[in-house]
């Protein structure tokens, strides 16, 4: 019994590190292309988008 909520746990943290890493990679990689032309700010407009619709527990990438 106790194995079983030590793999559920883990899997629970593996899972939470994936999403705020995703998370955390949209954000980067919107901050460095919200300086190019404006194909690439719209493009940083859409990932922001998405990672705070993450960070509300509305989308998930898995």
């Amino acid at each position: 019994m106790l194995a079983i909520a030590v793999v559920v746990g883990f899997v629970a943290v593996v899972a939470l590190c994936a999403v705020f890493g995703v998370q955390h990679h949209l954000d980067d990689k919107a901050d460095r292309l919200s300086h190019g032309d404006e194909a690439d700010r719209e493009y940083a407009r859409e990932m922001r988008e998405v990672s705070r619709k993450m960070d509300r527990g509305r989308y998930f990438p898995f």
